[in-house]
């Protein structure tokens, strides 16, 4: 597992939004998001960063505290240590208070020719 150095977030809301700040939760700290643009309304698109600069162990953008928050589409991308930028899309899903995506996937495999 690569030290991941920054995470950059793109979500759109679907029909039901929230009022909360966007929290994600590395190695069990939840922590809000920093240079956010946007907002999380039915409809909007939110985007935010972090520096991060350690390892992974768990890594998840966490729902709102209260009511649930619908997700139309979200884009993460990862800087790793030593490893190119990659960007990991999701499809729809709905948060709330009991859960969790998790936005961690490996990078890609280095490809060459044979």
């Amino acid at each position: 597992m690569p030290k991941l150095n920054r995470l950059n977030i793109k979500i759109v809301t679907g029909d039901q939004g929230m009022e909360e700040p966007v929290n994600f939760s590395i190695n069990s700290h939840v922590v809000p998001f920093e240079n956010v643009q946007g907002g999380t309304g039915a409809g909007q698109t939110f985007s935010g960063d972090f520096e991060i600069n350690s390892f992974a162990h768990s890594l998840t953008l966490v729902g709102p505290n209260k009511g649930e928050w619908n997700i139309r589409e979200m884009e993460v991308v990862l800087d790793s240590e030593n490893i190119d930028p990659y960007s990991v899309r999701y499809g729809e899903v709905t948060l709330d208070e009991t859960n969790e995506v998790n936005l961690w996937k490996d990078p890609p495999l280095k490809t060459f020719d044979v």
